[in-house]
């Protein structure tokens, strides 16, 4: 963002601020986190009148995103883990109204912590034990979280039997769409997953649809925050366990998910906090699932950045080596079943 449209947003969000809270607001700074696939997202300083310091992020909606998402999935995925085990941030507000700040956007407090690339060995050191815990033990607490009726309601309305063909069929429509030609290993593992259906499952959770590294925020050896929920829908708990399992998130030690603990480990801290039994066939079937959604992600990215619509570095990177890697996965599997 240049500085004018830096310096437009700024006065826009100081005024619609101050309105919001009825207060005298002065702006200490604001600055954008480059990185996300379908927001604009800025954290914010202010001050009021008494010279008490508020930290706030700001997620704005983009016209062209990487990953096609309503800003009020996020929010209501937000809503649901209000002051639960799963640490969130603190919402503020929520509006659809783009005259109010350019698009659409979401305001919350910001957490404390930082993020890591998921692409970055040991970047956790020396506190993997720890973090790979509560990772996991999180990823649980999502999948066993009783969803208030209301929010239950709304997300159920995309729902359709069998969950797992709902979303094989939303992916590879978006890469159909999005493919100049299909890769041959990516259409046989297509076949694969139609053709071997995993059980449909007895439990309905709220998944979050993008559970990884890279989308949690730590302070040394604690997670301060799960990230990023505008993917977020009801389906299969082990539909996230595929993908935070999968090897792009720890490429360079793969037997480390997520550069966290070792994959066994993880499983059974996963088992015993989500009170879930992992049927290894079925989980099999989602962490495939997982590299053909992979694909379809990157597939996206590359067209994005090749017809201009989104020239943000992210989506080159992740229409080259991310794609390799997951092509990787589908015929290192197909091969097994062989």
């Amino acid at each position: 963002m240049d500085l004018k449209m830096s310096e437009q947003l700024a006065s826009a969000f100081l005024s619609y601020y101050s309105n919001f809270t009825n207060k005298d607001t002065s702006l200490i700074s604001i600055e954008r986190i480059f990185g996300g696939a379908s927001r604009e997202t800025y954290k914010i300083k202010i001050q009021d009148s008494s010279n008490n310091e508020e930290k706030l992020v700001l997620r704005l909606s983009q016209d062209s995103s990487l990953i096609e998402t309503d800003q009020r999935t996020e929010y209501l995925a937000y809503s649901a883990f209000q002051g639960s085990k799963v640490p969130v941030p603190v919402l503020i507000d929520m509006s659809e109204d783009s005259d109010l700040l350019g698009a659409p956007f979401m305001l919350m407090k910001e957490l404390k912590g930082e993020a890591a690339s998921p692409f970055t060995p040991n970047v956790y050191a020396p506190f993997e034990e720890d973090l790979g815990n509560q990772f996991w033990s999180i990823l649980g607490e999502v999948a066993k979280k009783e969803i208030n009726h209301e929010i239950f309601e709304i997300f159920s309305k995309e729902l359709k039997n069998p969950i797992w063909k709902n979303e094989l069929d939303k992916w590879v429509a978006v890469i159909k769409e999005d493919s100049i030609s299909i890769e041959p290993i990516l259409e046989a593992g297509i076949r694969y997953l139609y053709k071997n259906p995993p059980k449909e499952t007895s439990y309905i959770s709220l998944v979050h649809g993008d559970y990884r590294s890279g989308n949690f925020l730590y302070s040394k050896n604690k997670i301060t925050g799960i990230l990023d929920w505008e993917m977020a829908h009801l389906g299969d708990p082990l539909e996230d366990l595929g993908w935070a399992l999968s090897p792009i998130w720890s490429w360079q030690d793969r037997d480390r998910p997520a550069y966290l603990i070792p994959r066994d480990e993880a499983l059974e801290v996963w088992e015993n906090s989500s009170n879930c039994k992992v049927d290894q066939k079925d989980l099999e079937w989602w962490e495939l699932f997982a590299a053909i959604k992979g694909m379809a992600i990157w597939i996206s990215a590359g067209n994005e950045f090749k017809s201009g619509k989104n020239i943000d570095p992210i989506n080159l990177f992740s229409a080259w080596i991310p794609g390799d890697i997951h092509l990787e996965v589908i015929l290192n599997t197909l091969e097994s079943k062989i």
